[in-house]
């Protein structure tokens, strides 16, 4: 796709707005829209922020979404998010974890994350999969549990890495802790509460609700990090 400009109005998303699921999802992808998530995703929140808030999730998207492009924008929220972000722990302030509505509405308008808890047909406006993780009722586990729920669930089982285990960091999802108190849990709330991913305190960001009680709090971190040394920057004595 050979753009105009780098704004939003030049990828004719107006084109996709009454295509059916399958379809509107295949040509995002088609489209090859995560080259350019450094400025789509960012314009997407700042439309977003532009919003009026209505009585419920639903009213807000229809009074909101009068025309294909603000329609269009709104469906680009339902697809996958990796069909929006190549490598999602290199742009993690718009990763899985940060609904971009919400979001939105908090740069542009000052409103909490936790404003919206009550609001109802909140599904209309936070991501199915994120809105899913963020509602259970958390599990009170003291952090060496959820330690060792971690480690249990980044070991491989089988395979050539059998007995090794995953990077917390950079593994999206848990493996083999069905047994545990988590194991009941969305995969998305298990990553969220055992700090793996985009949750680690390496990729968490502001942006992102990973606080099953307070959606604007960054919770504790696991494992602290270490602090990274100072390099020189310069070959002159005096600077150093």
């Amino acid at each position: 796709m050979r753009l105009r400009k780098q704004e939003l109005y030049a990828l004719d998303l107006e084109d996709l707005a009454d295509l059916d699921e399958q379809q509107f999802q295949s040509n995002i992808e088609a489209r090859n829209l995560s080259n350019y998530s450094s400025w789509v995703l960012p314009q997407l929140v700042s439309i977003f922020g532009q919003w009026r808030l209505s009585s419920c999730g639903k009213t807000t998207v229809r009074e909101n979404c009068k025309n294909d492009f603000q329609k269009a924008c709104w469906r680009l929220t339902r697809v996958r998010r990796s069909l929006l972000i190549k490598n999602q722990t290199q742009q993690p302030e718009y990763g899985q974890f940060t609904p971009l509505i919400l979001l939105g509405f908090k740069r542009m308008q000052g409103l909490s994350y936790e404003q919206f808890r009550p609001l109802a047909n909140l599904e209309f406006l936070v991501e199915p999969d994120l809105l899913e993780a963020i509602t259970p009722i958390p599990p009170q586990l003291e952090k060496n549990r959820l330690l060792e729920i971690r480690q249990q669930g980044l070991v491989y089982k089988t395979g050539a890495y059998q007995g090794k285990q995953r990077q917390a960091e950079s593994t999206w999802q848990l493996y083999g802790i069905q047994d545990t108190e988590l194991g009941d849990y969305p995969k998305l709330t298990q990553t969220m509460l055992t700090q793996c991913w985009l949750a680690h305190p390496k990729h968490r960001r502001q942006t992102m609700i990973l606080d099953l009680e307070n959606w604007d709090r960054l919770p504790e971190p696991l494992v602290e990090m270490p602090i990274e040394p100072v390099t020189k920057t310069s070959n002159l004595p005096w600077l150093d």
